[in-house]
């Protein structure tokens, strides 16, 4: 009789223990997330990283939606054709100041507005020395162009496969290879280039080609659809009318441009 109220006594622990031990899983996952991991890669002065810490236009305007939405974030730094593969693996869970294109949509869903429209020309840089001229787009098909790996700039070129294009992983990186002759022009609005403009790059053997792309671009916030954040797309769409609403959004480009 002892051992068999010994025997049940374990069992009544055991069970006690497996339904404590499942209460308290219930009880982490159920957790709310609230940590946005964003996907960030270094395009000064739209986002740097500074005596390491992330600074810049689109790390404010992050810290500004998280806060209005009572979340925290962590950003993680990545080149641009990594991010947008964090991006599709869900691996973060927000990226800021991207353009829309069919293949993105595939795997961001993006809020509703944009957070500004990007009115500064696309512009195509060229050696000092460069003999031929660049004028129309037609000039490209000869040329070596620099583009950043998992960049989208316009349509026409994006979907261009009779024009070289040479990936690289950054805009110093672009820099330095026009100067050196491995590349014969690279493309980038001039508020993403004039920051690096110093000497250490001798920008003064580039100059601005006479072609360039003008047209106005949307430049939005978006979630990964593979995000647990992916739910509360509406929501994080509605904090970001609220910033702009309020002139938040405002305040903070216009901060950039004042530091240009």
């Amino acid at each position: 009789m002892c051992l068999f109220k010994q025997l049940f006594q374990t069992v009544c622990l055991g069970i006690s223990l497996l339904l404590a031990l499942l209460f308290s899983s219930f009880n982490v996952s159920a957790k709310p997330v609230t940590e946005i991991i964003v996907a960030t890669y270094i395009e000064p002065p739209f986002s740097d990283i500074i005596n390491g810490e992330f600074v810049g236009e689109n790390i404010d305007i992050a810290y500004a939606l998280a806060n209005i939405m009572n979340k925290k974030v962590r950003f993680t730094y990545c080149p641009a054709a990594r991010c947008f593969s964090l991006m599709q693996n869900g691996r973060a869970d927000m990226i800021i100041a991207v353009r829309k294109t069919v293949i993105r949509e595939q795997f961001l869903d993006y809020l509703a507005s944009p957070i500004k429209i990007q009115k500064q020309p696309l512009r195509f840089y060229i050696r000092a020395g460069h003999a031929e001229p660049l004028t129309t787009y037609d000039d490209l098909k000869p040329l070596r162009i620099g583009v950043l790996r998992g960049a989208s700039y316009f349509d026409r070129f994006d979907h261009d496969t009779e024009i070289n294009k040479i990936p690289l992983t950054n805009h110093k990186q672009l820099i330095d290879m026009l100067l050196k002759g491995r590349i014969d022009t690279f493309l980038e609005r001039e508020e993403s280039i004039a920051p690096l403009i110093d000497e250490s790059f001798n920008f003064k053997g580039i100059k601005v080609a006479e072609f360039s792309y003008n047209k106005s671009v949307g430049s939005y916030i978006a979630i990964a659809k593979k995000s647990i954040f992916s739910n509360e797309l509406g929501e994080f769409s509605e904090a970001l009318e609220a910033l702009q609403h309020n002139g938040e959004i405002k305040k903070i480009i216009r901060k950039t441009r004042n530091s240009l």
